[in-house]
C-alpha cells in the first residue's frame, strides 16, 4: 500500500495563515510525517489556527485520523504549558464543505425555520437525544460516525465531526457520572 501523504502546503505570509491540503493517504504510517509538517509551518511564525485540509486526500484512515487528533491536542497542551497565550491551534477539514444551495438540494435536506419544532422533526425522524442511548448503542454509534469519515467523498465533515464530538461527550458525562456515583458508594 502505497502510504504517500503528498501534502500541499499554502502560506500566506501577509494574512499569517497557512493551509495544509492533503492529496495522498493518510494513515497511521504517514500521520507521524503530517505532524512533523505541521509542526514545520508552525515554527515558521504563523500564530493562527494551521487548517489541515483533508477533503481531497486519497484515503483517510480513521484510525489514523483520531490518532491525529490525539497529537493535535497534545501539541496544543504542551504550547498551553510553555506560553500563557492560548494555542493557536489546528483546524482540520474532512470533507469539502458544499455550498447552501447544494445541501438544500439534497433530498434528505430539511430547513426548520422554527426551533421549536426541531423536537418534533427529529421525534418524527425517529431520531432521539444521545442521553437516552443504551451504552452498546454509543459505541456502535460511535463506529458508525467513525467509519464515515474514511470515506472523503460521504458526508459532511464538520457535521459528522460534531456528531462524533457530541457521542464522545456523552461518552465521558456518563463515565464521569458513574466514577463518581462509584466514589460516592464508597464513601
Amino acid at each position: 500500500m502505497d502510504n504517500q501523504l503528498n501534502p500541499l502546503i499554502k502560506i500566506d505570509d501577509a494574512a499569517g495563515t497557512a493551509r495544509i491540503d492533503v492529496r495522498g493517504r493518510l494513515t497511521q504510517a504517514s500521520r507521524p510525517d503530517l505532524m512533523h509538517e505541521i509542526q514545520r509551518v508552525r515554527r515558521t511564525g504563523i500564530s493562527s489556527p494551521i487548517t489541515v485540509d483533508l477533503s481531497h486526500a486519497a484515503f483517510v484512515e480513521s484510525s489514523a485520523l483520531a490518532g491525529l487528533r490525539i497529537d493535535l491536542n497534545a501539541l496544543d497542551a504542551g504550547t498551553r504549558q510553555v506560553s500563557s497565550g492560548a494555542a493557536p491551534g489546528v483546524l482540520l477539514e474532512v470533507m469539502a464543505t458544499r455550498d447552501h444551495a447544494a445541501a438544500e438540494s439534497r433530498p434528505d435536506f430539511t430547513a426548520l425555520t422554527n426551533p421549536s419544532e426541531l423536537s418534533e422533526a427529529l421525534e418524527a425522524a425517529g431520531l432521539r437525544p444521545l442521553s437516552d442511548y443504551s451504552s452498546d448503542e454509543l459505541l456502535a454509534a460511535s463506529d458508525s460516525v467513525f467509519g464515515l469519515l474514511d470515506d472523503p467523498a460521504g458526508h459532511s465533515g464538520h457535521e459528522l465531526l460534531a456528531r462524533y464530538d457530541a457521542i464522545g461527550e456523552e461518552i465521558a458525562r456518563r463515565e464521569l457520572a458513574e466514577s463518581a456515583e462509584k466514589h460516592a458508594s464508597s464513601n
